[in-house]
């Protein structure tokens, strides 16, 4: 795909998938780098600032999330200006773009874990919606090891309730209002980089096979979009720019926000949706 049909597929479903975008020695690097850092946290005994842990069938303790991956090797940080995402970026959601967040979701081989249908925005409300996350396949994604689902056209709206019954934030929606047979898959080969827009419904499943499931996902917004749900540190806010400079000046949609508090467990995707009750990828075992 070249960029003006990345850019024609996001508009019209809300997510791209490009395969092999990123390819060769920076791939390579991206897989040697990571599988440092997964025997790294052999050491670490429990859930700390880098890493959180889940186990298999068996019991055995598999890692779940590498957490601000950015903050444990500069690679990372370069990864995300990269100029193949970033030249998609600047159609996406402009020229001026700031790295939001960084996080690389682990789904061990035979068991690791599902992530519930949800919208990011319900997580990461801005004062506008210039936001994109980019997703990089470090594993071969498919049905069978939990590749991400989304829901094409969801990207126009609603904003889903992801609250419960008692107010508490789910960090899930009620898949009675999901239109599931509509569900496309974003499978593809390592270095395949999807796109998606902070409305698109996406979840995944449970890995039911016998190879990992590892994606990095780059959550990128303009430098105009300022976050409504946490406070700031100017200095470290800036230095995550990738493309443009930095600005004090804020743009404001009219769009629809309800922040996800209270909740039950922290700020952990995993942890919020193990204490709600919708559980559509977790009953489907």
């Amino acid at each position: 795909m070249n960029v003006d049909e990345i850019v024609s597929h996001y508009d019209t479903h809300g997510y791209a998938v490009v395969p092999g975008l990123l390819a060769g020695p920076v791939l390579d690097e991206l897989l040697e780098l990571t599988a440092r850092i997964e025997a790294r946290a052999a050491d670490s005994i429990a859930d700390d600032a880098w890493f959180d842990f889940d186990q298999d069938a068996n019991g055995k303790r598999t890692i779940q999330r590498i957490k601000k991956p950015n903050r444990i090797d500069p690679f990372y940080a370069r990864l995300a200006g990269h100029p193949k995402i970033i030249d998609v970026l600047n159609r996406l959601i402009g020229p001026n773009i700031r790295l939001n967040h960084t996080k690389m979701n682990m789904k061990a081989a035979n068991g690791g874990a599902a992530l519930e249908w949800h919208q990011d925005w319900a997580f990461a409300p801005h004062t506008n919606m210039s936001t994109c996350v980019a997703s990089i396949m470090l594993d071969g994604a498919s049905a069978e090891n939990g590749a991400m689902q989304v829901i094409p056209g969801s990207h126009k709206g609603p904003l889903l309730d992801h609250h419960d019954e008692e107010g508490y934030f789910a960090g899930a929606v009620d898949v009675s209002q999901v239109a599931l047979d509509k569900a496309a898959l974003l499978a593809g080969p390592p270095g395949t980089v999807s796109f998606h827009h902070p409305m698109t419904l996406h979840g995944s499943s449970v890995n039911r096979s016998g190879r990992s499931r590892r994606i990095l996902f780059y959550e990128y917004a303009a430098t105009d979009a300022f976050p409504l749900f946490y406070k700031l540190d100017w200095e470290e806010y800036d230095s995550r720019i990738v493309a443009g400079p930095p600005t004090s000046e804020v743009r404001f949609e009219q769009n629809y926000v309800k922040l996800p508090f209270p909740s039950r467990a922290g700020s952990s995707i995993y942890k919020i949706q193990a204490e709600s009750n919708r559980r559509y990828f977790a009953e489907a075992m």
